[in-house]
């Protein structure tokens, strides 16, 4: 009996810590997975109108608007509708372009193969011109990863970041989801569409000039990721969530640590040079914590949580 129950504890300890293999997901705006690069918008009334919820319907990439610069880049421009109705054109003065909806856009890739798996989704940011100050409504980005129930009836945000200049990773762990939920991972655009050209002569066509003037976020893939990533399994991190520290292992050398905060921040440096580290984690705040690990047979991306 005794033989019985330590078998179990193994059995319970290996299960707890052994680590899943971790698919490294770059931007690429012409991948195929799952459904490819679709779009969806929800649309809600003006907080000036109470805010409330319209409709939400599947919506072309091409009106989100997500803009494929056909050299592996998106341009995430402000939305707008070419419906000249009142319920979307409002009544803002000549030259205001702000429109009578708030767009919640989202350009997307739902995988369901990713149920139940460790994966992170990564790009950058090559240029934020966004300036919405002429609007009256802000325009918002936000890159994410979400996991739905099977019928939709509701979602949980596994990640996010609101878009910078610079690199991102989002990650999803094993135990984010389960096998029969919907997985997406894309980006968000929130903010009033857009108004048709309601200038009179001699200075028609303010439109298009404002409309150009709101800017872009332009999205490509991660340039700095390693070609020769190594599998997760080749390493684990535990105890994660932790209040104290992480250990990680390896296989091989680990040359580096770089942890980051959910804002980019490096918070932490390490050389090892070792197949064991320790990060102390006493000092960081609670919350998601990146960890980029350099090894002697290439990079990855482990998401830390301390609480």
């Amino acid at each position: 009996m005794k033989k019985i129950t330590l078998l179990f504890t193994l059995l319970i300890f290996t299960f707890a810590f052994s680590p899943l293999s971790a698919q490294d997901i770059n931007f690429d705006p012409t991948a195929t997975d799952g459904t490819g690069w679709v779009g969806f918008m929800n649309v809600f009334e003006l907080p000036s109108n109470g805010g409330g919820y319209v409709f939400g319907s599947g919506w072309g990439t091409a009106d989100l608007v997500a803009q494929d610069n056909l050299d592996g880049t998106v341009s995430l421009k402000p939305n707008r509708i070419n419906d000249p109705a009142l319920e979307w054109q409002g009544t803002a003065p000549v030259g205001d372009p702000t429109g009578n909806r708030i767009m919640e856009a989202a350009y997307y890739v739902e995988n369901d193969a990713l149920a139940g798996t460790a994966f992170t989704f990564n790009g950058e940011v090559l240029s934020n011109t966004l300036n919405d100050l002429g609007l009256s409504e802000p325009i918002t980005y936000q890159v994410f990863i979400k996991v739905f129930a099977s019928d939709y009836s509701s979602f949980v945000l596994v990640d996010s970041y609101n878009l910078a200049a610079g690199n991102f990773t989002l990650s999803a762990l094993a135990g984010d989801s389960a096998i029969g939920d919907h997985v997406q991972y894309g980006f968000n655009v929130v903010g009033p569409n857009i108004r048709l050209d309601t200038d009179v002569a001699p200075n028609p066509g303010y439109y298009t000039d404002d409309y150009n003037a709101l800017g872009s976020i332009d999205v490509g893939p991660n340039m700095t990721l390693s070609t020769n990533n190594f599998d997760a399994s080749e390493f684990k991190a535990y105890p994660n969530p932790t209040n104290s520290e992480w250990t990680i292992t390896s296989n091989n050398q680990i040359q580096s640590i770089e942890v980051y905060d959910i804002l980019g921040k490096l918070v932490i440096t390490q050389e090892p040079n070792d197949i064991n580290a320790t990060i102390n984690a006493a000092l960081l705040s609670n919350g998601v914590y990146i960890a980029k690990i350099n090894a002697a047979n290439g990079e990855t991306n482990i998401r830390l949580i301390k609480e």
